[in-house]
């Protein structure tokens, strides 16, 4: 049987996109290499790397919002979270300015953004290896998953303690950007090339038959996708749906309205299964439809028969019964000893 993940990004080359505006550097090399060049000026030097990190900012922003996005979805895993939490809060100091005092209004609230986004990504991560059966202290549960003791003591005083400083805080959320790279980004793997077109052939083997199908279910969830999201009204969006294989796009609404939470998203597939279901059969359906009907009716007449037929013999059993029974009995008083009222 078919089983069918459905994750907030739209395919996975979506979510190494994403991976590589988080990791910039990390997204082709896993360590940083020096490259000898010519020199160049230090005034033009400056303003390329200005202009370079104000890409990347731009890049890491897009990206916050993204996984926003796949967050009210839902099944957004718990270190994509993480990591657009604790880029948020670094966003929200470069823009707070980086020679903010701490006592200053805007410095306690990009502490507070820290120790939030640390204190969730550190929380979250241990709870998802907590044993359920054998309760473990947060230490042992770290040692297991190789996140570092510091991680645990920072979230600690984050949370029942006075906040740390600011150079602490911003020193710890890039050392977990790093531990989560290390930890899931850079396992995910690079998405197969798709196969070059082939020319169109009046006839389709076997071995061609199963991409031709993944590519026509691709397609329908494609259009149930923007349809469930409210992108677009078009009549066309319907008809293109209407021409996809009716049990696949019930299959795929049924387990959509199984797996969200978002209202509008269940009453939207409820109106589009409910427009399916409707829809005028076709000849062969109804062909199908009206055998089945008469099959269901001649089952009902059976069963109707076989009832009245059980009915007229318990009838009859209790006739029998009645006959046997003598029409008085002789009371026996010394049998019954009388007892006060309200005495069980």
């Amino acid at each position: 049987m078919v089983q069918y993940i459905f994750t907030p990004w739209r395919d996975r080359r979506e979510l190494l996109a994403v991976r590589a505006q988080f990791y910039p550097d990390d997204h082709h090399h896993h360590h940083h290499h020096h490259h000898h060049a010519l020199p160049t000026p230090p005034r033009q030097h400056h303003l390329e790397q200005n202009a370079q990190n104000a890409q990347r900012q731009a890049q890491k922003q897009r990206a916050v919002a993204r996984v926003s996005m796949w967050m009210q979805r839902g099944g957004c895993p718990h270190m994509v979270e993480s990591t657009a939490l604790l880029a948020a809060a670094i966003l929200s100091d470069d823009e707070a300015g980086w020679g903010g005092g701490e006592g200053s209004g805007s410095g306690y609230a990009v502490r507070a953004a820290y120790s939030a986004a640390f204190s969730r990504f550190v929380t979250g991560l241990l709870d998802s290896h907590q044993d359920k059966q054998r309760k473990m202290s947060m230490y042992d549960v770290a040692k297991s998953v190789g996140l570092p003791a510091t991680f645990v003591e920072l979230r600690h005083q984050a949370t029942h303690e006075q906040l740390p400083s600011l150079t602490r805080l911003r020193e710890a959320a890039r050392k977990a950007l790093v531990w989560i790279w290390d930890y899931y980004w850079r396992h995910l793997s690079e998405p197969e090339p798709e196969p070059e077109s082939a020319p169109v052939s009046t006839h389709i083997s076997a071995r061609n038959e199963k991409p031709l199908l993944g590519r026509e279910e691709g397609k329908c969830r494609g259009l149930i996708s923007m349809f469930l999201e409210g992108q677009t009204e078009d009549e066309s969006l319907l008809e293109a749906i209407r021409g996809c294989d009716e049990g696949l796009v019930l299959t795929m609404l049924d387990s959509i309205s199984g797996n969200t939470r978002d209202s509008r998203v269940m009453r939207r597939a409820m109106v589009l299964t409910r427009e399916i279901m409707e829809r005028g059969p076709s000849p062969d359906r109804m062909e199908e439809d009206r055998e089945s009907d008469q099959a269901r009716q001649e089952l009902r007449e059976a069963e109707e028969a076989d009832a009245e037929t059980v009915q007229d013999e318990q009838g009859q059993v209790e006739v029998d019964m009645a006959e046997e029974r003598p029409s008085w009995a002789l009371y026996e008083e010394k049998d019954w000893i009388p007892k006060p009222i309200g005495v069980v």
